[in-house]
């Protein structure tokens, strides 16, 4: 009898030291799930060397600091002669992206870019014939470019039903492109600096 009551007094305490441990983990907080490694986004731009109106996404990578995307432009008729479908390619990379406050953020960000223009180009369309065979060098359809384009973003607060909330950025973006720099550096009567530059708009919602 003396055994069997140790036993049950062993069990019992073992009982309420397992009651103890469950209520401590039950009151304990929980903790937000792991945030996505590899964000993706929307991406909707005006102007920019991409097309009047350009559509397209990415991924988020190297920490959300680099941003791959492609992009699908459109310009109409009355600005070329006839529509024109422009893809491009281009990467922006953002070396800082300082808070302000809880849920906004401002980034300087830069990057390169390489588009393809399918259709008559303006030169194609417009000036067949006025220039010899090969009198450019390069492609008429092929543009390589780089930017510099400010942003300012702003992101939900992360929850345990919501571990990664939307994040909406607005940006502009300043820059220029093989052509147009070669114009400025090689031409006698080169156009102005201001001239050379493309500017566009745009904006990228992530999840």
């Amino acid at each position: 009898m003396k055994q069997l009551s140790t036993i049950c007094r062993s069990v019992a305490g073992m009982l309420l030291l397992h009651s103890g441990v469950v209520t401590a983990q039950d009151a304990a907080p929980a903790s937000l799930p792991a945030a996505r490694n590899v964000p993706f986004f929307l991406s909707l731009q005006i102007g920019g060397g991409a097309g009047m109106v350009a559509f397209g996404g990415g991924v988020r990578l190297a920490g959300q600091r680099l941003e791959p995307e492609v992009l699908v432009g459109h310009v109409p008729r009355r600005f070329s002669g006839q529509p024109l479908t422009i893809f491009t390619f281009k990467t922006t990379y953002l070396p800082i992206n300082p808070s302000l406050g809880q849920r906004w953020r401002a980034s300087p960000a830069f990057g390169g870019y390489v588009n393809y223009t399918s259709g008559a180009t303006l030169l194609d369309s417009h000036q067949s014939g006025k220039y010899p065979k090969h009198y450019y060098w390069f492609s008429t359809k092929v543009r390589t470019g780089v930017f510099f384009s400010p942003r300012v973003s702003y992101a939900g607060i992360r929850t345990p039903e919501r571990p990664a909330p939307p994040q909406v950025a607005a940006y502009a973006e300043l820059g220029t492109n093989d052509l147009y720099f070669l114009s400025h550096t090689t031409n006698k009567h080169a156009p102005a600096l201001t001239e050379i530059m493309t500017l566009g708009f745009g904006t990228k919602v992530a999840w």
